[in-house]
């Protein structure tokens, strides 16, 4: 301790009134550049406590010409510090205004911890400071505050320095919950430090999520894992097409080979189809090739099935009129004796003879 002054009287700008600290101490060597100091007995309302805070920051806010050589040669404006820089030269490592003690006596434990309580809302716009967040952070809300106009308010009760000493974990910092010790209750609590480590965090965590999510979308085909979910890419006609990956699904370049040996394949089953259903009976309706038109959107990309009568585009047309199912004609005695001796040259012959047996004469539609 270098310095411990007690009823130290210090005038508002204008001589307004004044701000009378109990005592004002100066510890530098444990980063204690000034601390003033306020006991309360109990005696006086909690409103006139708070008050003192106020009065404080307005001390605090007041600017005087600065003294320092290296600042002659500068306009009278940027001349000027705070008052209370002039008054305790030093370094003061932390942003805001020196703290201010205050010492609660007088009652019982309880009382004294309400009493400490109503004073800290009272005085919460001196002591909270300013919120600040960053929209474009993907942060939740989650912000932090500024200390620059802020005083700092340490509160605690005599009995707990009697007992622990003012280096002992008796503070409680307006705005941090717990109590601690003097220099731990100096650091200013959330703020852009404390909201750059959570933000790391958070980041952190969103990579890490990232990364397990693109394991997912590893292509099915080659194993890659994208970086992204989403990716702009050239297609077949030239036009650039977003791709979004899905999981169990292919990479662009794996898709596009996959479609163009599906088409390839599809091309080479559809030749080969064409082939042998020009070999096959024909249509029964337009006596066309029972896989329908080539290069038509109804032409057979298979084999077509012994059971099948008609090209698609027949079977479609019979399906659009509603003409119900197709029955062969059934064969007549004549057909029926001349197929004993030799076999019919009709390539529905069998169908017919099928369609005779499963729907019988009486009362059949051809």
């Amino acid at each position: 301790m270098t310095d411990w002054a007690t009823e130290v009287e210090f005038l508002l700008p204008g001589g307004r009134r004044k701000v009378r600290p109990d005592a004002v101490l100066q510890a530098p060597g444990i980063g204690v550049p000034v601390l003033m100091v306020e006991v309360d007995r109990s005696t006086m309302a909690p409103e006139r406590v708070a008050a003192k805070f106020t009065a404080y920051r307005e001390l605090f806010r007041t600017k005087v010409k600065s003294t320092d050589p290296a600042l002659a040669e500068q306009d009278p404006a940027d001349r000027t510090v705070h008052w209370w820089r002039r008054t305790y030269p030093g370094p003061h490592p932390r942003p805001g205004y020196p703290p201010v003690a205050l010492v609660v006596t007088g009652a019982g434990p309880v009382a004294l911890a309400n009493r400490q309580e109503v004073v800290a809302d009272l005085s919460a716009e001196c002591w909270r400071g300013t919120g600040w967040t960053v929209p474009q952070d993907d942060n939740d809300g989650d912000g932090w505050r500024e200390y620059d106009d802020a005083v700092p308010i340490l509160a605690t009760t005599l009995e707990l320095l009697a007992e622990h000493g003012p280096l002992g974990p008796v503070w409680w910092r307006y705005g941090r919950p717990g109590r601690h010790c003097l220099l731990d209750a100096l650091e200013n609590p959330n703020n852009r430090a404390a909201y750059d480590q959570r933000q790391k965090a958070r980041e952190k965590k969103a990579r890490q999520e990232h990364r397990e999510g693109m394991r997912t979308l590893a292509c099915a085909d080659c194993g890659k894992v994208p970086k992204e979910e989403s990716t702009w890419h050239y297609g077949p006609d030239g036009n650039r097409v977003e791709w979004t990956r899905q999981p169990g699904g292919r990479c662009w370049t794996c898709h596009q080979d996959r479609e163009e040996r599906l088409e390839r394949e599809a091309e080479e089953r559809l030749v080969a189809a064409r082939a042998v259903n020009a070999g096959l009976r024909p249509c029964w309706s337009c006596r066309g090739s029972i896989g329908g038109k080539e290069g038509s959107t109804l032409e057979l990309r298979e084999k077509a099935t012994p059971d099948r009568l008609e090209c698609p585009q027949c079977a479609s047309d019979r399906e659009t009129e509603k003409l119900g199912p197709l029955l062969l004609p059934a064969p007549t005695k004549r057909e029926q004796m001349a197929a004993l001796i030799s076999t019919p040259d009709d390539p529905w012959w069998e169908d017919r003879v099928l369609h005779a047996k499963l729907y019988p004469a009486k009362g059949r539609q051809v």
